[in-house]
């Protein structure tokens, strides 16, 4: 896109007057972003470092389990083996320059590829990497925190956001259309390198307001922007609450949540799980605890804290769906009452068991209490085509209870405590089935 506006202008003029990467600089980033390993096979150790391959005796499964390390003889690095077949390695790692122009700390996002082939014959030289290092974005934020973007194009491949495309010149950016059309695919000119040159150059406002590397959750764009705009985000990072700096950048801090981080700041309590710690904060809320208090806002061990109210909390909303349960309940007594009514007052059994049907909705509640299933909690009153009766023994003490059909007239279930069978499940079922004229006829 081509530059608009005065500070567009200004900001395409600086970047083309930006000095090129130095050798210094190209040989930090080879010597840093690339993990020091060798790939291990068959007795064999293909450096990536170097690219040498030398032998060593290993046990392939002992790498895996318990790790390995060797020192490469031909450049003397430290090496920590891995298991691979692998006869050649691509790597591309982003790394980032942090400077300032005419009053805009700019921070200068390069790509440095390395390039490996594992030859057998080490003196033919074909083993020496090959690395490609290259320009992709540059984040320039004036003062008053208004960020402009310089950056390469990007090629159009499916799913990939930062193809960048290196054989045409950086250009201007539009950051607010940066995403594409799949939900999940990030900013892609809001780079967080994990590797920033040591040499660093800061304008002295972001200095004054805390601005730092260490907060290697929010990439150095978004902070620097935040530090400019928002004196929370000041707050934040000077007090070293990074992990809360880190929530204030992706979903942002409710309002109700913010006094109690100011009693953190005052004992020098440090959250290292915002996400958690919120939550945490929010169930306070709930249950009317004072959230000015260390107490409870700086708990020494924040899930334990977090799990007993997620407990209490579970069960009080337990409690308030039974009461709305039951409040439902009432209201189906009198359909159960002109639906099974006919049924009321049915009783057989023999010398040790009484059956009875189920004669209201509050009884059903007082049965799957009693036996520990679910005959109330599944609505069974609701079932038009089942009748619910209750096997007793003699002394009125429940043993089952059975689910009928009023369609086929056979038991569905016949379930004793906690679902289970009894020593009288079969003498039930058969008491049921002898006297089923008696139902039968209450249908007709």
């Amino acid at each position: 896109m081509k530059p608009r506006t005065k500070q567009e202008k200004l900001v395409v003029e600086l970047s083309s007057k930006l000095p090129a990467i130095t050798e210094k600089q190209k040989q930090w980033a080879k010597d840093t972003c690339f993990e020091k390993i060798g790939y291990y096979h068959k007795g064999e150790v293909w450096c990536m470092k170097c690219g040498m391959v030398h032998e060593k005796k290993s046990s392939p499964l002992g790498i895996d389990i318990v790790g390995d390390e060797t020192v490469c003889p031909y450049c003397g690095t430290h090496l920590k083996l891995e298991n691979s077949r692998e006869r050649k390695s691509i790597e591309r790692w982003y790394f980032t320059i942090a400077t300032t122009c005419m009053g805009f700390q700019v921070f200068r996002h390069f790509i440095i590829e390395r390039q490996m082939y594992k030859v057998s014959d080490n003196i033919s030289g074909g083993h020496e990497p090959y690395f490609n290092i290259n320009e992709a974005v540059q984040n320039w934020i004036s003062e008053d925190g208004k960020e402009y973007v310089v950056a390469r194009p990007c090629k159009c491949i499916p799913h990939i956001y930062d193809a960048w495309d290196f054989k045409k010149p950086m250009s201007i950016k539009d950051k607010g259309k940066v995403r594409l059309r799949y939900s999940y695919s990030p900013d892609r000119y809001d780079i967080n390198s994990a590797f920033v040159y040591p040499v660093r150059r800061i304008i002295p406002k972001l200095k004054r307001n805390g601005f730092t590397f260490r907060c290697n959750r929010v990439s150095a764009s978004s902070l620097a922007v935040m530090l400019l705009t928002d004196n929370e985000a000041e707050m934040l990072i000077k007090t070293k609450q990074y992990d809360l700096l880190y929530q204030k950048s992706v979903r942002g801090i409710p309002e109700e949540v913010k006094p109690s981080i100011r009693i953190c700041n005052r004992n020098g309590y440090i959250v290292k799980d915002a996400s958690l710690w919120i939550d945490y904060i929010h169930m306070l809320l709930y249950f009317h605890l004072d959230t000015h208090n260390a107490k409870y806002v700086c708990p020494a061990d924040l899930k334990a804290e977090h799990d007993k109210l997620l407990k209490r909390r579970n069960r009080e909303e337990e409690r308030q769906r039974e009461i709305d349960r039951m409040r439902e309940a009432q209201g189906w007594e009198k359909t159960y009452a002109q639906e099974k009514g006919r049924f009321f007052g049915i009783c057989f059994g023999n010398e040790h068991i009484v059956i009875t049907v189920v004669q209201s909705v509050a009884e059903m509640a007082e049965e799957g209490k009693a036996m520990h299933h679910c005959v109330y909690a599944c609505e069974y009153y609701k079932k038009k085509e089942s009748l619910i009766l209750s096997a007793k023994d003699k002394d009125g003490n429940r043993i089952e209870t059975i689910e009928l059909n009023l369609k086929t007239f056979k038991v569905v279930q016949s379930r004793g405590v906690c679902n289970s069978n009894t020593p009288q499940h079969d003498e039930i079922i058969n008491l049921i089935n002898s006297n089923i004229g008696l139902i039968r006829r209450a249908a007709s």
